[in-house]
C-alpha cells in the first residue's frame, strides 16, 4: 500500500489569502482602537461625551461610530436604530466645532438635533413672524406656509415649525416619495436626504422633514382663496322682448353681487352718469342733451342702450373682442336679477347705441 503525498494547493490558498490580509488588518485596528480608548479612559456612548468635559470628539471615533452605525443596520440588529441615532448626536457635535462637549447641556442637545431639520420654537412676547424670520434667516412666507398662517400676527406662546434653512416644513403624506417631494415642491432630493438625515430611515407618513429651498403652489398655501366658479352656458340665448333679437352667449349670472334694475347698474360702473334721472329708454337722450358722444361704435367702458321694450335696456361694455363681438355685463336680464356676465356677437353689436 502506497502513501500519497499531498501536495500544497497554491491556487487554492493564493484565492483566499487577500480575505486573510483584511481580516488580520480589521483585528489590527479593532485591538489598536481598544488600548486607546483604554489608555484615554473614554469611550464611544453618548453619555461619556456628555459627561466628561474634557472629553473631545476625534475623527477616528466619529468614523469608528459611523462604521458601528453602517454594521448594525446590514446586519438589521435590534440596536441599530439607537447606534444611528448615536452617530448622528456626535457627529452633530463634531460638525458645531465645539473643542469641549460640556458645554453642550441636554436642552441644547435637543435645540442641535432640530437644527439638522425641523427646530420647534416657543414665540415670545412681542415677536411675530416677521421678526422671527429674520432671528432664523429665512423668510415670513416659508414660517407662515410651514405653520398653515394665512397672517403674520402669533400669539406668544405658540410653538412654531421653523424650517433650519431656507424652505419649507413638510409633513409626509401617504404615497409621497423624496423624488416627488423634490419634483412637487423644487427642490434637490440630494439635498432632502441629507439636511433631514435620511439616508438610513427614509421617509415615513407623518414625519416632518424641511424641503430645502422648497416652495407651495398657490393652491396649497394657507392664504389661498379658491375663486367662485358661476354658471356657465354654453348655449346662444335671444332674448326677443325688448323688440329686438339681441343674442348672447357665455352667459354667467353672479347672484352674489345683488338684484337691481339695469339702471341701477349703468350708475354702478359708470357714476359719472348719475345725473340721468330716467328710464333706459331715455338715457341715450338725455346722454347728447349733455353733450356726450353716443353712436352705434362699442368701446371698454361705455354704457350700451337700447330704447326697445317698455322701459328698453342700458349695460356696460367689459371689453371689446378682436371678432367685433364685446363682453357685456347688465342688471335684470335674460332672468338674471343679479348681474349678467355674458358675450354680444358681433351680428348684434350694431342694433345698440353706445354713450361713451
Amino acid at each position: 500500500m502506497t502513501k500519497k503525498n499531498k501536495n500544497f494547493n497554491w491556487k487554492k490558498f493564493k484565492g483566499v489569502l487577500p480575505y486573510f490580509v483584511v481580516s488580520a488588518l480589521t483585528l489590527t485596528l479593532v485591538f489598536v482602537g481598544s488600548l486607546d480608548k483604554q489608555s484615554s479612559g473614554a469611550n464611544l456612548s453618548l453619555s461619556s461625551f456628555a459627561g466628561d468635559e474634557r472629553v473631545n470628539v476625534s475623527v477616528d471615533q466619529l468614523s469608528e461610530l459611523y462604521t458601528v452605525a453602517d454594521l448594525s443596520h446590514a446586519l438589521s440588529l435590534a440596536s441599530a436604530q439607537d447606534v444611528a441615532t448615536n452617530y448622528v448626536m456626535v457627529n452633530t457635535i463634531y460638525d458645531s466645532g465645539q473643542t469641549s462637549t460640556g458645554k453642550l447641556e441636554k436642552p441644547n442637545i435637543t435645540d442641535i438635533i432640530a437644527s439638522r431639520g425641523v427646530i420647534d420654537y416657543e414665540v415670545a412676547d412681542g415677536e411675530n413672524i416677521n421678526t422671527i424670520a429674520e432671528k432664523f434667516g429665512v423668510t415670513a412666507d416659508q414660517i407662515r406656509w410651514s405653520n398653515g398662517l394665512k397672517t403674520t400676527d402669533v400669539a406668544a406662546g405658540t410653538h412654531l415649525k421653523i424650517p433650519s434653512t431656507p424652505g419649507i416644513v413638510y409633513t409626509v403624506k401617504g404615497g409621497d416619495t423624496i423624488d416627488s417631494i423634490a419634483s412637487k415642491y423644487g427642490s434637490s432630493a440630494t439635498e432632502i436626504v441629507a439636511l433631514n438625515d435620511l439616508e438610513i430611515s427614509g421617509i415615513s407618513e407623518g414625519m416632518q422633514i424641511v424641503i430645502k429651498d422648497g416652495t407651495l403652489p398657490v393652491t396649497e398655501r394657507p392664504e389661498y382663496v379658491a375663486p367662485v366658479v358661476r354658471p356657465t352656458y354654453t348655449t346662444n340665448y335671444t332674448y326677443t322682448f325688448l323688440g329686438n333679437a339681441s343674442s348672447r352667449s357665455n352667459l354667467m349670472c353672479n347672484g352674489g353681487l345683488g338684484a337691481g334694475q339695469c339702471t341701477t347698474w349703468g350708475w354702478i360702473k359708470r357714476p359719472d352718469l348719475g345725473f340721468i334721472k330716467a328710464n333706459a329708454n331715455r338715457w341715450d337722450d338725455v346722454a347728447r342733451g349733455a353733450g356726450l358722444l353716443v353712436d352705434h361704435t362699442p368701446a371698454a367702458g361705455a354704457i350700451f342702450q337700447t330704447d326697445s321694450g317698455w322701459y328698453g335696456h342700458v349695460g356696460y361694455v367689459e371689453s371689446v373682442n378682436g371678432d367685433g363681438s364685446i363682453n357685456v355685463s347688465e342688471r335684470n336680464y335674460a332672468g338674471c336679477y343679479g348681474v349678467l356676465f355674458s358675450t354680444i356677437p358681433a351680428s348684434e353689436v350694431g342694433r345698440f347705441n353706445y354713450i361713451h
